[in-house]
């Protein structure tokens, strides 16, 4: 079974022109390399029909509809930020038109519970590994103050709201579990603390390969200059004049190659620390799931519901839990 995701980040101003930038990818990402520029065309904001300028949008929402009279702080939490999205698996089962009604669905949710005036995007990625959506909610109130407290002060508050969406969501027909609480969590916390850690080791490893691949070629270029250079020492055959233009470019070009060189250097000692430190805290991941495991095995009998007990002990994160220790943690 799947599940709905949402989570909510808090963004201040100097945060908003990030998310715009990553949201309509107006620049060539550099830390995701889930992204496939070659879609990147496929992606769509169901409320604005072309980019736009985030902080213009949403600082002109503030100024027309906070009626306080003050100055907004400079450390305001301008925008609550949601992710929604299931898993890969989830929406490969989807027609493309249940997709975008999932996402159409999620984000009249968000326009049920906050008010579309307050809504600046809902901007879908279809260009990475799995379909999601980013919405950002200008958290202003009724009576006219910004105040993300209000809405996500409490911890409570942001339960009940994932509650909300789930209910929403299966009543828009879409067959998705919510959320799991308590020890439960901590076992799938714990599962994708591993998961993730594992694809930051293979990103490291890919870094470390495209590093290498790089100076191998700058190091061929050397032994070609060093191939001409020994011809002309031997007095062999003259240097042909290619190969005299070869090496007065490489020549003239030197300087730019060894900082090239000392800089990939410095890039591959930094993945293979990187990887070094991934592996320690995945050893890390490891003795926590270990941990939630026993610690959800001793405390089966103290929970409530028998009926939780029963699905709990039945369900695949404990069934599969040695299977995911070999398969994550090797």
């Amino acid at each position: 079974m799947s599940y709905a995701v949402l989570h909510m980040q808090k963004l201040k101003q100097p945060a908003i022109k990030g998310i715009q930038i990553h949201n309509q990818r107006e620049k060539e990402s550099q830390t995701n390399p889930d992204i496939d520029g070659g879609r990147s065309h496929l992606n769509y904001d169901l409320v604005n029909p072309s980019p736009i300028d985030y902080s213009e949008k949403i600082n002109k929402m503030i100024e027309e509809r906070v009626t306080t009279g003050k100055a907004i702080r400079k450390d305001a939490v301008k925008v609550a930020s949601f992710l929604v999205t299931s898993d890969s698996e989830y929406f490969h089962n989807l027609s493309e038109k249940e997709e975008k009604r999932f996402f159409e669905s999620a984000y009249e949710f968000f326009v049920k519970e906050y008010g579309e005036q307050n809504i600046a995007y809902a901007m879908v990625h279809k260009d990475e590994k799995t379909p999601h959506m980013h919405v950002g909610f200008v958290p202003i109130t009724e009576d006219g103050r910004l105040s993300a407290k209000d809405f996500f002060g409490k911890k409570q508050q942001l339960v009940k709201l994932q509650d909300k969406f789930h209910d929403h969501m299966v009543k828009e027909g879409f067959d998705l579990e919510r959320g799991i609480s308590s020890s439960r969590k901590h076992v799938e916390s714990a599962k994708y603390k591993a998961l993730t850690f594992k694809r930051m080791e293979e990103v490291a490893k890919e870094r470390y390969e495209r590093t290498m691949e790089h100076i191998q070629k700058i190091d061929d270029k050397t032994k070609a200059i060093e191939d001409i250079e020994a011809k002309k020492v031997l007095g062999l055959v003259g240097m042909k004049e290619q190969d005299y233009k070869t090496l007065v470019d490489y020549a003239m070009n030197g300087v730019v190659y060894q900082l090239q060189t000392e800089n990939l250097q410095k890039e591959l000692e930094k993945a293979q620390k990187e990887v070094a430190q991934l592996k320690k805290d995945m050893k890390l991941g490891q003795e926590k799931i270990r941990h939630y495991y026993k610690d959800v095995e001793k405390n089966m009998d103290a929970l409530a519901e028998k009926k939780a007990v029963e699905k709990l002990k039945k369900s695949d994160i404990v069934k599969n839990y040695g299977e995911l220790i070999d398969k994550y943690m090797d």
